[in-house]
């Protein structure tokens, strides 16, 4: 999607024809950005981004046939350069996020004020990200939160200095003989410890377990 000079160009996605019709009374008083379509479905923006190739969408998260999620996935994909702002009436961080994931370059209250949407606009055509300052701490909380967790232990903590070299050898291709004859080792004490190794890593097999000992190496 190549971008045009001049105005702005706005895609109203909404299911409700009251709120886009307040949208478009907004957007048509600045004299930097015009709407060029509307859209009460996803299906139905779909289609208009394809032909109307706006600049930016402003899309409900909310619609009829699909999620805006959804929505903003597929026009991301199809259209990496175009902007999407998610407008939604929950403020919790699982929507947040998912609007994220998909990339949405911001995430509005529905109860936005007017002259906050229409810098929005202005902002996500030059590439910033837009949130609103509560959106905008749930986001920074997030980070945070994440930041303390504990890393999670690996399974391979569990094993002894023992297993660990006979784990480290069963990797290099080693048979039990020849792990034994290595670590001067009787063979019922390398099958105590490659036992012992299956039972602390919940696997059954010789290839399950080295992978898990890659895994660690990479």
């Amino acid at each position: 999607m190549e971008r045009r000079q001049g105005k702005i160009r706005v895609l109203l996605v909404d299911d409700h024809a009251i709120l886009r019709e307040g949208l478009s009374s907004l957007i048509e008083k600045q004299d930097d950005i015009t709407v060029v379509g509307e859209a009460e479905d996803g299906t139905t923006s779909l289609d208009k981004a394809e032909t109307l190739l706006p600049d930016v969408v402003v899309l409900d998260i909310k619609l009829s046939d699909m999620s805006g999620i959804e929505v903003c996935r597929r026009l991301k994909e199809s259209y990496p350069l175009l902007k999407v702002i998610m407008l939604s009436m929950y403020e919790d961080y699982e929507y947040v996020n998912r609007a994220l994931q998909v990339g949405a370059d911001g995430y509005l209250p529905k109860k936005v004020a007017s002259a906050e949407l229409v810098s929005a606009i202005r902002k996500a055509y030059k590439g910033e990200k837009v949130f609103s300052p509560q959106v905008l701490d749930m986001i920074v909380s997030a980070f945070k939160e994440e930041g303390r967790k504990e890393p999670r232990p690996s399974p391979l903590d569990s094993l002894t200095p023992r297993e660990c070299e006979v784990l480290e050898l069963m990797s290099e291709g080693m048979s039990n003989k020849e792990i034994g004859v290595k670590l001067f080792l009787s063979p019922k004490t390398v099958e105590k410890a490659v036992s012992g190794i299956f039972r602390k890593l919940a696997v059954n097999s010789r290839t399950a377990a080295v992978k898990i000992y890659l895994s660690r190496q990479t």
